[in-house]
């Protein structure tokens, strides 16, 4: 096990309201409470793809990696994850390489995940 007490990340947050595809008001998602803090595993994730991997704690109050829609994040930023059980989780995930690190390159990597994210979302416009 890798020996990191903190790491990169892009952390997002699950929206609040939302309207499912029969037009019934939604609080959340079925595995998170609206506004729950959710850290991304999008190193390599295409953002054509639909759902991302998260990790969150969940309404059954533990933390664990759920597959959520794209359009179910919101407010999207680079932070950095100090909490030991989510380190663990990240460490002994089976495609750990999708999380961020500790290095310069991977706050690149993830500043420039942000901006493509916020782009994409139309939220704001490439400089």
């Amino acid at each position: 096990m890798e020996k990191r007490n903190w790491k990169y990340c892009v952390a997002g947050n699950i929206v609040k309201e939302r309207y499912d595809e029969n037009g019934v008001l939604r609080h959340g998602t079925p595995a998170f409470r609206g506004g729950t803090k959710v850290y991304l595993c999008g190193k390599r994730l295409p953002l054509s793809w639909n759902d991302i991997e998260v990790i969150g704690l969940t309404r059954g109050r533990r933390y664990d990696v759920v597959s959520v829609p794209l359009d179910h994040i919101e407010n999207v930023r680079v932070s950095t994850v100090y909490k030991p059980r989510i380190l663990k989780i990240m460490n002994d995930w089976e495609f750990k390489d999708d999380w961020w690190h500790d290095t310069p390159e991977d706050k690149k990597s993830a500043e420039a995940f942000v901006a493509l994210w916020n782009c994409e979302r139309g939220k704001n416009v490439p400089k």
